[in-house]
């Protein structure tokens, strides 16, 4: 366990903590405290598969990587909006001067590649179990969002069927292990749909049409209330509306074009990442923790239930 998670900079922590009271299947294993090898297996590689997934989303930078990171269980959630990051953290990718942060947001200088690339180097991706230094390899020689996505994919489909085949799955029927293949086939194929909206822009012509005339009413609206507006507070009033209104709609088509990746509008990946996480560490709590499993009592309860459906029977 310690050469497959080389990244385990916290000891004893990578995974959940299961006290002795928690399910029969982690019981009387180090004192119930250490998952099987299995499931520590199973969860990295679904976390893994899902953390390059969400990388590749928000990263379309040529020759950047997104950086994956370990997830410590119980840890806070990552914020949603960038804005409540910690200050050190947010000076790595955008300008501590608030007009100068507002005026490069307007003019889209914090859109630059460069820029984007600082953003995602201060939110990385976490990662049950951390990344290995041959699982990073891998990923760096696949070209291209699809081959990262499939790989790692292909890493957890492999260790599954190739469990089964071991018997580490014990007497499940292989068209419940066919199913757990069908059900990461279909997370490929959003994966896929989410590509369609981060690659496909909105149509060239009609983004250009709406900037050049969103630009053009900017100056032709205040001329045009100049001349049909009687006072001078009525028509700078009516001018402030609608040109604010042109303005935020055409801004909000803009974020809405791409939502994996315009902060500080997109969506929460890191967050949504750790939360994907935390339902991967109940893997490791077993049976439920007032569940028992008595063979004896089990089938003198079988035994008389059996009994009394004959005695009805019978009358």
């Amino acid at each position: 366990a310690a050469e497959r998670f080389p990244a385990a900079r916290h000891p004893n922590s990578n995974f959940a903590f299961r006290p002795e009271s928690v399910g029969r299947s982690v019981r009387n294993r180090r004192g119930g405290t250490t998952p099987p090898l299995f499931l520590q297996e199973l969860v990295h590689l679904s976390s893994l598969a899902a953390a390059v997934a969400l990388s590749t989303l928000r990263n379309d930078v040529d020759d950047e990587e997104s950086p994956l990171d370990v997830y410590v269980p119980g840890s806070p959630w990552p914020p949603p909006d960038p804005a409540r990051l910690p200050k050190n953290i947010r000076a790595e990718f955008q300008s501590t001067n608030g007009p100068l942060r507002i005026i490069k947001h307007f003019f889209m200088f914090d859109r630059h590649p460069s820029n984007r690339a600082k953003y995602n180097r201060a939110r990385p991706m976490p990662i049950l179990g951390g990344v290995s230094d041959a699982e990073i390899r891998y990923l760096q020689m696949a070209r291209g969002p699809y081959a990262k996505s499939q790989l790692a994919l292909g890493w957890l489909v492999e260790f599954i069927v190739r469990e089964h085949i071991a018997g580490s799955l014990g007497d499940v029927h292989s068209s419940i292990i066919s199913r757990m293949v069908q059900f990461t086939s279909d997370g490929m194929i959003h994966y896929n749909l989410a590509r369609k909206v981060m690659y496909i822009p909105f149509p060239f012509p009609h983004a250009q049409l709406s900037i050049f005339f969103t630009a053009v009413m900017v100056f032709a609206v205040p001329f045009m209330l100049d001349q049909y507006a009687e006072s001078v507070w009525l028509g700078s009033f009516l001018t402030f509306l609608t040109v604010t209104c042109l303005v935020g709609l055409h801004e909000v088509a803009r974020e809405l074009e791409n939502p994996f990746r315009n902060y500080p509008n997109e969506l929460p990946l890191c967050t949504i990442m750790a939360m994907y996480n935390e339902a991967l560490v109940t893997c490791f709590g077993g049976y439920g923790p007032d569940s028992f499993w008595d063979p004896e009592a089990y089938q003198g309860a079988l035994g008389a239930g059996l009994l009394g459906r004959v005695c009805r029977g019978g009358e």
